[in-house]
């Protein structure tokens, strides 16, 4: 700088031309940890260093680190038509709705049928008094002991889509009324001041959803939502929780711990009492695409932990994305794409699934997807270095995460915060082994320019574990 040019010149600029000349000879060092999930919510250059803007494969055990999800194992033979209902059947069977069939697992993954034809249909069901009580909206409600499926009243029960029981009681819902069976007696839908009915009429339109939560019978519309207050039939009192949250999908509200998760027209709440509250910001494009005519196909399910969501988007007709939502660090990621997941149960600590196409899976069992290996990939928001207004000069980077042995793993960059191409990256050591190492990736200057900022893709099959990513860069003088 010259003698005039430096009189001219004032110190905050004096300071910041010598800082990006100093800067553009010493190297900069950034860190990236994986402890976040997808954020689809934000601004992408808003969202936290360790979110991701997109990705699949991976679960939350391992927390903070990026670690692949388990695999599944199919249970039996495919019932080859969808699967409408999963249920267990107190704690020793699991009995499953595939098109017009009945089925249940009489030795372990031998599938047996249930006499009958039926509605081709989605169940809903409820365990109560020793019997397994099912009901579709078209069929009689029908009632299984574990060996004989029977009309549960053919003359009175109402042939309601949602079901539900309290300790005293059996629930269901027929377009807006919600009936209850008399006290203890699940076949009595008719004694005067103990069995009856109520009308949800908030809002209009049908009932959407029933479940038992926290000792209190829940009913769900798309718009409204309500809890009954007592069991006894002249104390029982059913009241507004709201009239504009509500549940759009029965299949997916599902009680974790302490917490009902469910999926609304707008958000997916958790309730715990009181208020219902927001928790999908963070997967708000997602939500954003859901296609509306299949929505009631979407489903949930849990391990006992996490929440699992199953959503159709875009143009598919069959859930085609499965997300995870982990109350305990309250992040969301994605374990996979494509599963067309319809039905979920946990049986013995066990998570069981089944599929558009009638095949059921032993979910986290393994670590392939019934013998394939599982894709992963993740891609990272866009690095500015705290001075998104100076070029930089990428140099390296280094990764550390556990990478065994038989699995593949890919690196590429992008100097662009959206869409764009990404040029890939060899990296050292490329041999898998059973414990972490660190890997050394040039990046290549003749391919990847000056930029004022950079976002990556790690991607791969098999087991892996992310751990932490460094950058190496040095800041180019700001151009004026």
């Amino acid at each position: 700088m010259t003698e005039e040019a430096y009189r001219t010149t004032s110190r905050s600029e004096v300071r910041t031309l010598a800082f990006y000349q100093e800067g553009n000879n010493k190297k900069k060092r950034s860190e990236t940890t994986f402890e976040g999930g997808v954020n689809t919510g934000t601004s992408l250059f808003d969202i936290g260093d360790g979110e991701t803007t997109d990705e699949y494969g991976f679960d939350t055990d391992s927390f903070p680190a990026r670690k692949v999800k388990k695999g599944r194992t199919a249970y039996g033979t495919s019932g080859a038509a969808q699967t409408n209902l999963l249920a267990h059947f107190g704690n020793t069977h699991l009995v499953r709705a595939v098109g017009t069939a009945l089925q249940y697992n009489s030795s372990g993954v031998i599938w047996t049928a249930i006499a009958g034809t039926f509605a081709d249909a989605d169940w809903d069901y409820t365990n109560y008094n020793g019997r397994l009580i099912m009901t579709n909206g078209t069929d009689e409600v029908k009632s299984w002991d574990g060996s004989t499926l029977s009309d549960l009243n053919a003359a009175d029960a109402p042939l309601g889509k949602y079901i539900t029981s309290s300790i005293n009681r059996v629930y269901i819902a027929e377009g807006s009324t919600i009936h209850f069976c008399a006290n203890n007696a699940e076949t009595d839908w008719t004694s005067a001041e103990n069995s009856g009915a109520d009308d949800f009429t908030v809002n209009g339109g049908d009932i959407t959803g029933l479940t038992y939560f926290k000792d209190q019978v829940t009913v769900f519309k798309k718009n409204a939502m309500g809890v009954y207050y007592g069991n006894n039939f002249f104390t029982q009192k059913l009241a507004i929780i709201s009239n504009d949250i509500g549940c759009i999908s029965s299949k997916t509200i599902v009680e974790v711990g302490d917490t009902l998760f469910w999926l609304g027209q707008n958000d997916v709440y958790a309730f715990q009492g009181g208020q219902p509250i927001a928790i999908s910001q963070k997967i708000r494009s997602y939500l954003d695409s859901i296609n509306t005519t299949h929505i009631t196909k979407c489903c949930a399910f849990t391990d006992g932990i996490r929440y699992y969501l199953c959503l159709v988007t875009g143009d598919n007709t069959e859930p085609n994305i499965r997300l995870v939502y982990d109350p305990r660090y309250g992040v969301w990621r994605i374990p996979a794409l494509s599963e067309n997941y319809r039905q979920g149960v946990q049986l013995n600590n066990v998570v069981y699934v089944g599929d558009s196409a009638g095949q059921t899976y032993k979910e986290f069992d393994g670590t392939t997807n019934n013998g394939t290996a599982i894709s992963w990939g993740l891609t990272t928001k866009p690095y500015d270095e705290g001075l998104p207004e100076a070029e930089k000069t990428y140099l390296d980077l280094h990764l550390q995460g556990l990478f065994e042995t038989g699995t593949t793993v890919a690196l590429s960059v992008s100097t662009q915060d959206r869409n764009g191409t990404f040029e890939g990256m060899d990296f050292d050591p490329t041999t898998a082994s059973d414990y972490t190492q660190n890997r050394n990736v040039v990046i290549p200057l003749d391919t990847v320019p000056l930029a004022y900022w950079t976002r990556y893709t790690i991607s791969g099959t098999g087991p892996a574990e992310l751990q932490q990513m460094q950058r190496y860069f040095r800041y180019q003088r700001v151009q004026r």
